[in-house]
């Protein structure tokens, strides 16, 4: 069943349930006050009609200047008296010592209708409400009185049929309205139900459109709950649509990746197995073994400095070893062992430091500035200069910066340099053995210690790039 179709059947039920119950207690409430009214008017008019009558018999005995009335002149009075409630649907009875006077009612009076009647208090009644087998309701009301010197129940009988009438239309009248009010609340609470579930019909028709790729935000059009689920549901989409964009550009970077590594590969496999094959193959002169074994060796070296990259990249997304370090100490090392190595490419180096203390990840650290400085120098030709310099910036930032006046890099290169096995430079790549993992390796432990690499560099000129230990872990180009 609909959602829309279960709001629409338990709202139209628990609402004619409702309307019907509140009909039928008004309904009552109102018969049962109208009855009380009644009963309470006439008990007044009992009173009343019982001193009229007791006066008209006195009045009778002076008139006629009698000591005392017999039964036939007391009937006599009685019938008189009656002629007055004819048209207000008042029947009057007499009785004495349990024989009728007089009476003008022709039916029965309830049997039960004296019990304990001359127990009463002078001037109470006792009321009693009885239907008659043609459905008639009759209201009775009698009480003891004391005619002259004897003792007669004074009896009135009411036709009250009139306010059983009046519930018996209502009920009817509330048969017929009912069913009518029923078909018109449910066409309204039908008009309601789908407009109330219209929206949600518009989140789960999103909902498809998200599962095939479509992350577009929904309009909200109120401020109620719905508008809510809306509201959320397009920050759950927009952040669905993050993550997917992220996963997609780590799948397409990973792509990249395998491609540039399988291409990588080929180059020092095919020549391993081709110089193997004509050591295997073909009887060659000392020096030519020599050769080919040297290729060997140099192309191996090179599969080994890309595994060996590679696996410091995996390891990198591990959370690094956090200690503290002494500056000076750690470019200090980095001078001894740079030092040999740019001599010998005839390229002077030069390294300063504050004093200063460092959190980190000592060899990381360390490997990231070597890699830096070991790019600067096989950029540099004889004769120029490369710095190490660890100082604070003006707003108390640690910062290392490595500089060189080598080639410089292109502008148009710039963004790219961060890329894994990318090099700017291919030719003098190969030579030294480089596998374009370098910088990409460079970012990654800067990212592990939320720092930030600057890099600013100009064609003919030099290059600086500088670590920035400032928490906000991103890579920019100046």
């Amino acid at each position: 069943m609909r959602f829309w179709q279960k709001i629409f059947l338990i709202s139209l039920a628990v609402l004619t349930v409702a309307v019907n119950t509140i009909a039928y207690l008004l309904i009552g409430n109102n018969h049962q006050l109208n009855k009380e009214k009644e009963i309470k008017s006439s008990v007044d008019e009992y009173s009343i009609v019982v001193s009229s009558f007791q006066t008209n018999v006195l009045y009778e005995r002076y008139r006629s200047s009698e000591a005392e009335l017999d039964d036939t002149q007391i009937t006599q009075i009685a019938r008189e008296f009656s002629y007055l409630f004819t048209l207000d649907n008042l029947y009057i009875q007499l009785n004495k010592g349990g024989e009728r006077v007089f009476s003008n009612f022709t039916r029965d009076l309830p049997d039960n209708l004296y019990e304990n009647v001359n127990q009463l208090s002078e001037g109470d009644a006792r009321v009693l409400i009885r239907r008659d087998d043609d459905s008639r309701v009759y209201l009775y009301i009698t009480s003891p009185v004391t005619i002259q010197s004897s003792n007669y129940f004074f009896t009135t009988i009411k036709d009250i049929t009139n306010i059983y009438d009046v519930k018996n239309d209502q009920l009817r009248f509330f048969s017929v309205l009912g069913p009518i009010v029923s078909v018109v609340v449910a066409f309204i609470m039908l008009v309601l139900s789908k407009l109330l579930t219209s929206r949600i019909n518009r989140l789960r028709k999103s909902t498809m459109k998200v599962a095939n790729g479509e992350y577009n935000a929904i309009e909200i059009k109120s401020k109620d709950e719905i508008g809510e689920l809306t509201a959320d549901f397009n920050t759950m989409t927009e952040a669905v649509k993050q993550k997917v964009e992220k996963l997609e550009d780590i799948a397409s970077e990973r792509k990249v990746f395998i491609d540039n590594m399988t291409h990588e590969m080929k180059t020092p496999l095919t020549s391993i197995i081709g110089f193997s094959d004509l050591l295997r193959s073909a009887r060659l002169d000392d020096e030519t073994v020599h050769d080919y074994a040297e290729s060997i060796y140099k192309e191996g070296k090179y599969l080994k400095s890309i595994s060996s990259k590679l696996m410091d990249l995996i390891l990198l997304r591990q959370k690094p070893e956090m200690t503290e370090i002494d500056v000076p100490r750690l470019v200090e090392e980095i001078d001894e062992s740079v030092r040999p190595i740019a001599s010998s490419r005839q390229v002077a180096f030069s390294a300063a430091s504050v004093e200063a203390k460092l959190v980190c990840d000592r060899e990381l650290i360390k490997s990231l500035l070597y890699n830096l400085i070991d790019n600067a120098v096989k950029a540099s030709q004889p004769g120029t200069c490369v710095t190490l310099n660890a100082y604070f910036t003006q707003d108390g930032v640690m910062e290392f910066s490595v500089a060189d006046q080598g080639s410089g890099i292109p502008k148009e290169e710039l963004d790219k340099i961060f890329e894994p096995f990318y090099r700017v430079d291919k030719a003098r790549s190969r030579k030294y053995g480089g596998a374009g993992l370098g910088l990409a390796l460079c970012m990654e432990i800067a990212h592990a210690h939320a720092a930030t690499l600057e890099i600013e560099s100009e064609v003919g000129r030099g290059t600086v790039i500088r670590l920035r230990f400032d928490g906000k872990g991103k890579g920019s180009v100046l």
